[in-house]
């Protein structure tokens, strides 16, 4: 009996829908292999066996979670490794450390170049020019020319010197002046060639030298030379090469060391006033310093500068006595202050000495001198042959009317007629034979305070630039002569001179402010002509009426 259409389709539809079921319950992972799903279709089946495959994917990545979980352990135990290898890095940083070491031992190296070698430029590698840097010093009396480069089989390095004299009269070629400490010095050199060689120094006298070495080699030999420095030499020693006899290549030289022995104290400071004793690595006072009155004489206090001086109520001298006068003669024995003369058995031989009583010393007499510089009061010269201050017009002062005693008109070329003190104001001749410039007008007769005599000359210059004005020439017999004038006022003043021998070198620019008459002095050297003293006077003020001079005076010494 035919299926009646409703019912095809409700069947149709129905095996439609269990088919649609069974592929969603095989993609939800459910066991489904029912004997007809294979032919329900191929590749659902396949695609369903994939799944599981999926599955079992998800158990595999299950698994390898495990293994990762191994891994973990492995990365665990490359954390060892890597625990290991960090010992290895650490056994690479103690290489890096023993690089560090050399590193270090080259750092000495470098370091020992001062050090191993305190002279500059051992190894004569600095050549600048014609000479080697840091050599030919002060004391070298080689020639420069007997100085060359050697370019060749140098000992060290690319350069050595080579050193050229043929006579048997040594020459000097020395290090460049440098400072060092005081200590025990070794020292080697090379030395290639033919001649003789030995060694000193100089800090500020000459050592003794060293015996001579012979030198006759093709190849470099050594030699050694050693010195002791017995205190700090600054900026003075210099190493000095003694060589003679040279021939043939003559005598190279490579590869200057010096060292330092190392001392107990070195590693030890002390204060200005003390130094080290290296037997026992301590600070000492010098001489004459101190600690405390314990490192003084008996007789001697140590004061806040860590000096010893004379204690009170103690003298070295009777001019420490003069605070107690009825013992004013100190005892040099007991240094303690006695009764007596301190002038007792004092012999003056020179005529213009006598016995301080204060001080039992001969000392100039009230107005004596031995030169014009002992002049300082109101008689400006010395008269050497009676050893006494005179006034400026004595015969002993060559300097003609130098207390402007002496005035008269004259008449000046372009200014006329002017009072003008004798023997002043010398003409300008030229350049060769300079003299006055300044206005006769700015010169005048000064009486109102003077400091010899009865006049002086003042000097009315109220402008910037400063005007010469000379003493009349004539000529200084042989001799040395001690020289001064007096100045007082305000403005500025310096001198010069000029003659045969050319000018004096210039002074400086006094300044003046005061009414107090002050001394200037100076000296000058016979045995010239046309000798002549130049003021040069500016910049005056009315203050102090200007600037006024007196009292020149030169005399032999």
């Amino acid at each position: 009996m035919p299926v009646p259409a409703n019912r095809r389709i409700a069947l149709t539809l129905f095996r439609v829908c269990l088919t649609s079921l069974l592929i969603f319950v095989a993609a939800c992972g459910g066991d489904s292999a029912p004997a007809v799903a294979p032919d329900a279709g191929q590749t659902r089946p396949d695609a369903g066996n994939e799944t599981p495959d999926a599955g079992e994917e998800i158990p595999d990545a299950g698994s390898e979670t495990p293994d990762a979980g191994e891994e973990i352990p492995d990365a665990g135990s490359e954390t060892p490794d890597a625990g290991e290898e960090i010992p290895d890095a650490g056994s690479e940083t103690p290489d890096a450390g023993e690089e560090i070491p050399d590193a270090g031992s080259e750092t000495p190296d470098a370091g020992v170049e001062p050090e191993v070698s305190v002279i500059d430029n051992w190894g004569f590698e600095e050549w600048p020019g014609a000479l080697p840097e840091r050599w030919f010093g002060s004391k070298s009396n080689i020639t420069s020319d007997s100085v060359q480069k050697v370019t060749t089989n140098a000992f060290e390095g690319v350069n050595a010197v080579r050193l050229t004299n043929t006579s048997g009269t040594h020459r000097r070629f020395t290090t460049g002046a440098k400072s060092m400490a005081a200590g025990r010095y070794a020292c080697t050199f090379q030395a290639q060639g033919t001649g003789d060689v030995r060694n000193a120094f100089f800090d500020d006298d000459y050592s003794s030298y060293s015996s001579y070495t012979a030198v006759d080699s093709a190849t470099w030999t050594q030699v050694a030379y050693s010195f002791n420095l017995a205190n700090d030499v600054f900026d003075t020693f210099e190493l000095i090469f003694s060589i003679r006899n040279t021939q043939g290549e003559h005598l190279l030289i490579d590869d200057v060391r010096c060292t330092r022995a190392a001392e107990p104290c070195d590693a030890v400071t002390c204060e200005a006033w003390e130094r080290c004793e290296n037997a026992t690595a301590t600070c000492e006072p010098l001489a004459g310093r101190c600690n405390d009155a314990a490192d003084c004489s008996e007789w001697q206090a140590c004061d806040e500068t860590n000096t010893c001086v004379v204690a009170a109520g103690r003298c070295t001298r009777h001019a420490d006595c003069a605070g107690t006068p009825e013992t004013p003669v100190c005892d040099t024995a007991s240094h303690l202050c006695v009764e007596g003369d301190p002038c007792a058995g004092v012999v003056c031989n020179h005529p213009a000495t006598s016995c301080n009583p204060t001080s039992g010393v001969c000392e100039l007499s009230a107005g004596a001198c031995f030169t014009t510089y002992d002049c300082v009061g109101e008689l400006p010269a010395c008269d050497t042959a009676t050893g006494r201050c005179v006034s400026a017009d004595h015969p002993a002062n060559i300097i003609r009317n130098g207390g402007f005693e002496s005035w008269n008109t004259y008449n000046i070329p372009y200014h006329g007629d002017h009072l003008i003190p004798d023997y002043w104001y010398g003409l300008d001749n030229g350049v060769a034979d300079p003299g006055t410039e300044i206005k006769p007008s700015r010169l005048v007769r000064y009486t109102a305070a003077v400091h010899g005599g009865s006049s002086a000359l003042q000097f009315v210059v109220p402008i910037q630039v400063a005007e010469r004005f000379t003493l009349e020439k004539f000529n200084v017999p042989s001799g040395n002569y001690s020289c001064s004038y007096r100045v007082r006022g305000h403005g500025t003043l310096r001198h010069r001179s000029y003659s045969s021998a050319g000018w004096s070198p210039a002074t400086d620019f006094l300044t003046v402010d005061s009414d107090a008459w002050q001394p200037v002095f100076f000296r000058i050297t016979g045995n010239v002509r046309d000798w002549r003293l130049f003021f040069y006077p500016s910049r005056s003020e009315a203050d102090r009426d200007h600037l006024q001079v007196d009292d020149v005076v030169c005399t032999k010494d």
